[in-house]
């Protein structure tokens, strides 16, 4: 086992933040750290569509990095690397918390902080020796599925190497901003937030010359510290500004994830100014004094208000991040928020609508209260609703929400800092309206569906027929077991097709009538079970592949189901992987 693939996948669409280019740190050091074991590692970031799968075929394991809104695409491209034989590990923040979901699809799931468990995975595989000491492993033991110990402590992330960035076979930051993680840990602990559950409360920090020695290599370019909270410790980070300036490192300029009240500090502000600090990322959530207190932010509405206006005076541009459908909000509440962007004059702003991740506190409470419209972890990506909100409806939410952007992002507002953060914040501006437009077309489809989610739940039977099939000269089958059975059910805007016996010419037709009569003509989902269904002939499972084809364009997402390791030889794998994103093809687990 030499050959060792990182995967970390883009969500299909619909997630208009997708579209930039800022790689997560986590594969980088997994594939220094293998690297320097003497492995040889590629690692890929983007939508499957633009992977080079011939190369990735050649892999002796994948390992797979997800967050919750693509952790559908990767259970997509481990069911089509697992096919191919491949051994796959799943890690990240969705299936540290769902890890008996991700190993439906997975060999391996590595739970938590993967630093050091993966490397360990790979050394245990290498060697053909048992993974059983490993912590924080997941993984099948014949037909049982074994979860060990958790890890007892936090990474120490000053024994971490300098992620080699070459490693990018596709996906890396090119001439975009270079990301730099100083630390980890955040010792706050916002309901809706996953990073305390994954990284703890602890502030874990790399020393001050381990980080100096890594910007080094990076002097001309932008640098996004992609800390969850960079100024956490003020002694700490005024004395790494303060080397930045003392070795004389020439940094373009650089960006990061703040607190409001990192703005008092008047030392800490003006060595970021000193050193090329030009955007500051806030997690503001809401202009609600209620909804901040139950997001646990810590923070009031005139703390905002100051922040910005002090971020401004020391030549900071503002990227406001707003989570919006709190309990305490409303639909003025929405539209309130929009005009306190305008009036404080922020850059660029996130609207996102609250989203109840896994794990986090926010994903017990709404689960308990049974509030959640959809499990469907695509759209879990803030740009839809996927919950039933107090003080307002589901689609109520989710209109505002996009006319909300399309207000902040109008044409009328994009030059409206010029003289005041200068060209940079128009361009931005500019740049979102761009991408809001998008956001809007990528979006249209859903509120629809949203009425389909918020259906009472119901797998009652829809039809159930029973069909003679047709075999040899034409006679009628006599064998019970030839007949063609038809099982349609719906829930909550997924419908499920069961295909049971013979399918021949005869029994396709009664199908394609079947599915006409009882699907509508747009629905959110499509599950066909074939795992029962036997052909008649090459030309029938043709034709019930172009079937499938015309399905897929009247569903949102088609999931096909198969017997495990008999896979139908009508189905040409990689044919539908590469050209039909949400087409999903997985073998039954028995």
């Amino acid at each position: 086992m030499k050959k060792i693939t990182l995967i970390e996948p883009q969500a299909s669409g619909g997630h208009v933040f997708s579209k930039t280019r800022m790689p997560r740190t986590g594969l980088p050091l997994l594939g220094t750290q293998l690297k320097n074991a003497g492995y040889e590692v590629s690692i890929y970031v983007g939508p499957a569509s633009a992977m080079p799968w011939e190369k990735i075929l050649e892999a002796d394991l994948v390992g797979i990095s997800t967050l919750t809104p693509t952790s559908r695409e990767a259970y997509r491209i481990a069911s089509y690397l697992r096919d191919s034989n491949i051994p796959v590990v799943i890690g990240g923040i969705h299936a540290t918390f769902l890890p008996d979901e991700a190993l439906q699809y997975a060999d391996y799931v590595v739970r938590g902080e993967a630093d050091f468990t993966f490397p360990a995975l790979v050394d245990c595989l290498h060697k053909g020796i048992s993974p059983h000491e490993i912590p924080g492993l997941s993984y099948h033991m014949g037909e049982e599925v074994v979860h060990n110990p958790g890890v007892s402590e936090w990474v120490n992330v000053d024994e971490l190497p300098i992620p080699d960035l070459s490693l990018f076979s596709l996906g890396g930051p090119g001439r975009g901003a270079i990301p730099v993680m100083t630390s980890r840990g955040c010792p706050f602990n916002c309901t809706f937030c996953c990073v305390t559950p994954m990284f703890g409360r602890g502030y874990r920090y790399r020393s001050t010359e381990n980080v100096l020695k890594e910007l080094s290599l990076y002097e001309g370019r932008h640098i996004f510290f992609c800390d969850d909270n960079f100024a956490a410790d003020r002694r700490r980070s005024i004395e790494m500004l303060q080397g930045i300036i003392d070795r004389k490192i020439k940094i373009k300029g650089w960006g990061a994830q703040l607190r409001v009240e990192a703005s008092r500090d008047d030392e800490l502000m003006q060595l970021m100014r000193r050193t090329g600090g030009n955007m500051v990322y806030l997690g503001l959530e809401s202009i609600n004094e209620d909804t901040l207190k139950a997001y646990n932010k810590k923070q009031s509405v005139e703390d905002i208000a100051d922040a910005i206006r002090r971020y401004h005076k020391y030549g900071m541009r503002v990227h406001g991040m707003f989570v919006l459908g709190g309990d305490d909000d409303t639909v003025e509440t929405i539209r309130e928020t929009v005009d306190f962007a305008l009036k404080l004059r922020i850059d660029t702003v996130q609207f996102l609508m609250l989203t109840p991740v896994p794990g986090t506190p926010l994903f017990k409470k709404l689960e308990a209260e049974g509030r959640l419209l959809t499990r469907d972890w695509e759209l879990y990506d803030g740009h839809h609703a996927v919950f039933q909100p107090a003080r307002m409806t589901a689609e109520q939410l989710q209109q505002e929400t996009v006319l909300a952007f399309q207000r902040f992002y109008a044409a009328k507002n994009i030059m409206q800092n010029l003289f005041f953060t200068g060209w940079a914040s128009a361009l931005y501006r500019g740049l979102g309206w761009l991408l809001v437009h998008r956001l809007v077309r990528e979006t249209r489809w859903y509120p629809k569906f949203l009425k389909q989610f918020q259906s009472e739940d119901r797998r009652v039977p829809l039809l159930y027929r029973r069909v003679p099939a047709m075999v040899g000269n034409g006679m009628q089958a006599e064998s019970a077991g030839s007949h063609l059975k038809i099982f349609i059910a719906e829930s909550r805007g997924v419908f499920y097709v069961s295909l049971r016996g013979f399918l021949d010419r005869l029994t396709l037709k009664e199908i394609k009538r079947s599915l006409q009569s009882h699907l509508p003509d747009r629905f959110f989902q499509l599950v066909v079970d074939t795992k029962e269904l036997n052909f008649s002939s090459e030309q029938a499972s043709r034709s019930f592949t172009r079937l499938l084809n015309r399905l897929q364009k009247r569903a949102h997402r088609l999931q096909l189901i198969y017997s495990a390791g008999e896979r139908p030889t009508f189905l040409s794998l990689r044919k539908y992987f590469s050209k039909l994103s949400r087409f999903e093809i997985l073998p039954h687990k028995r």
